[in-house]
């Protein structure tokens, strides 16, 4: 699915190929800030994704200056109609929640490519993926303090758990604005290049992984991602059941046989 955005095209373009979907945020002379359409069609794409043998990676990526401005408030909040009681609750939840857990959740690996500024929405939408490349120019940065409203779309879950409560409060509660470099050394992001060569560098990494054991990977990123209330003993429970099942895998028996004949293995995802 893609929606338009009057003449300026498909506001998401989708393209599948080597088994890596590949999203890109088409609003560039809006920043690419994202309606409750754009959610929406982000989201069909992802919540389709089943970890199956189709796609085995995900790429997410824009055109123009910059990576995403957030959330577009301009037009969420055209008009005179006076919203109902709870709209913006359930605008939340069918779009910029649930896309940002979707994301998280996603069962294949997924790598985010940030030029320029991330902002809000948009910066958590990048560091819900597995990876994040940014190129050496681009500043990441929470808004919600200098716009008078509070955190949304999983800011306060993910900040904190990437760079750490005091950090996130740096960004949430002052407005800080952190460079590409900084972000690498807090662990906001995975790692900073050329503005040409962030491109190239999303495509291999998304292209690498989509070549990997992506049934095992999906266990272990939810071991990761939703660790379980009881501590060591409850991950240890998980942990056993999640061997047991890729151990069924036929990924682990092409792995087997890779190791006992000294090659590299070829997985499927299966």
């Amino acid at each position: 699915m893609t929606d338009t955005d009057t003449d300026a095209g498909p506001s998401i373009l989708v393209d599948y190929a080597d088994s890596v979907l590949r999203l890109t945020l088409n609003r560039p002379d809006k920043g690419n800030a994202l309606r409750q359409e754009d959610c929406a069609a982000l989201l069909e794409e992802v919540e389709a994704v089943d970890g199956g043998e189709g796609v085995r990676a995900i790429l997410i990526r824009a055109e123009g200056r910059n990576f995403c401005a957030g959330a577009d408030l301009v037009t969420a909040n055209a008009g005179d109609a006076k919203p109902r009681v709870g709209h913006l609750t359930r605008s939340l939840e069918s779009g910029a929640h649930r896309l940002v857990a979707a994301i998280w959740n996603c069962p294949v690996p997924t790598v985010s490519v940030v030029q320029g500024k991330a902002m809000g929405l948009g910066l958590h939408v990048a560091i819900a993926c597995d990876f994040t490349i940014a190129a050496e120019d681009a500043t990441f940065t929470e808004p919600f303090c200098r716009r008078g409203f509070s955190v949304d779309s999983g800011g306060s879950f993910i900040l904190p758990r990437l760079i750490g409560p005091r950090r996130a409060r740096q960004m949430l509660f002052r407005g800080v604005t952190v460079d590409a470099a900084t972000a690498v050394t807090w662990g906001l992001i995975d790692e900073a290049v050329t503005p040409g060569a962030l491109n190239g560098a999303g495509e291999v990494l998304a292209r690498e992984l989509s070549q990997g054991p992506t049934f095992s990977l999906s266990h272990t990123k939810r071991l990761l991602n939703d660790p379980p209330i009881g501590g060591l003993d409850g991950t240890l429970t998980r942990e056993a059941a999640s061997v047991e099942a890729t151990l069924r895998s036929a990924d682990f028996k092409e792995g087997l046989r890779a190791f006992v004949e000294r090659r590299d293995p070829s997985f499927s995802g299966a």
